[in-house]
């Protein structure tokens, strides 16, 4: 496979001007709950992680990356925890880009709900696994800006077994009146055929795949041009709900639960010291949460509640090559009151490599 991946990079150099790409992302997560019990067991997840990216890029548009990550929580005796491969082709236009291959999530540019993806997901799964299209102008204006994704993410599944585990997200945004209005949705899709896996409600098989659909629809106001001196200030309102259901050998299609909800969300942030907070209300999320728990459903278990609400509130330092936040989040939920203290650091360490050969 290597000897195949060099012989092409060769091929495509031949007579085209290309520049030699790589990186060596650096990734370090600490995260600390407590007293989230019965919605999600109290944990402390402390790991870095290594992302290095070799590649060539040609024709000013396109790139062809080799490369992989590796994962190591602290403390733990046998290494790596986990790590896999990622090898892409990139194609980029004024307006459109796209993916194609096994590549980075960092390279998305939608921003999904916390019900949809939490933030430890991210770091344990930092790949996707398939294609992804991108539409976002390079020179927008003032009075319209905008941009919309689409991915297909084939993260799991045995062929020999039948199994078919994939998901599909959608996400768009789109900015009027100076930013002073925007509107957006994001929309998620699971298809999980693993009857084996499903096998955890107790139905010895019966149970042979899961549907699950999300849906974000939003509007907001960006105070930004208003408030100059604010880094961030913004509020939006919109539902944020679900459906799911089980698929049966024995019965056939089960009704779809319909968790219809809404949320508020309020963000301001001021020379790097900021505070979101997001209030929840509606049908529980997660569904079956009970039975198959936080390795099946990667948004935040808070959401199984009526009601919910979360305050964030951080620093976060950022420059060309260093981002760096530290959070301490207040869940409310119900009569419990759980605290989350969270710190990250990513490096961007292509642009650092740049800087050293100036």
């Amino acid at each position: 496979m290597l000897r195949r991946f060099w012989i092409l990079l060769l091929l495509v150099s031949i007579g085209q001007s290309y520049e030699w790409k790589y990186r060596l992302g650096f990734d370090f997560y600490l995260d600390n709950l407590e007293d989230s019990v019965p919605y999600w067991d109290t944990r402390t997840i402390y790991g870095v992680r290594l992302a290095p990216e070799v590649g060539i890029a040609f024709d000013e548009h396109q790139s062809l990356m080799f490369g992989g990550y590796v994962l190591q929580n602290m403390g733990e005796q046998h290494f790596p925890t986990k790590a896999n491969v990622s090898i892409y082709y990139n194609a980029t236009g004024e307006k459109f880009r796209s993916y194609f291959g096994i590549f980075p999530r960092t390279h998305s540019i939608a921003h999904y709900p916390l019900s949809f993806f939490r933030n430890d997901f991210y770091f344990f799964n930092p790949n996707i696994n398939g294609l992804m299209f991108q539409y976002k102008p390079q020179n927008p204006s003032d009075k319209f800006d905008g941009y919309a994704e689409f991915i297909f993410d084939w993260y799991g599944g045995n062929l020999s077994k039948r199994f078919d585990e994939f998901m599909v997200l959608a996400s768009s945004e789109f900015q009027f009146l100076r930013h002073y209005l925007y509107v957006g949705g994001n929309f998620l899709m699971y298809h999980f055929k693993n009857d084996e896996y499903l096998a955890k409600d107790g139905s010895n098989g019966d149970t042979y795949l899961m549907d699950r659909i999300y849906y974000n629809l939003y509007v907001g106001t960006n105070f930004k041009n208003l408030l100059p001196f604010m880094d961030k200030a913004s509020t939006q309102f919109g539902t944020l709900s679900s459906l799911e259901r089980k698929r049966r050998l024995s019965t056939g299609l089960d009704p779809f639960y319909n968790g219809l909800g809404w949320q508020w969300d309020i963000a301001m942030q001021y020379k790097g010291f900021g505070i979101k907070n997001s209030y929840y209300f509606g049908k529980p999320q997660m569904k079956y949460f009970s039975e198959y728990g936080e390795d099946f459903y990667s948004g935040l278990p808070f959401y199984q509640a009526k009601t919910y609400d979360r305050a964030d509130f951080y620093y976060e330092y950022k420059n060309d090559i260093l981002t760096a936040r530290f959070s301490i989040i207040l869940h409310f939920v119900d009569k419990i009151l759980a605290n989350q203290e969270m710190l990250t650091i990513s490096l961007d360490t292509h642009k650092l490599f740049k800087y050293f050969k100036k």
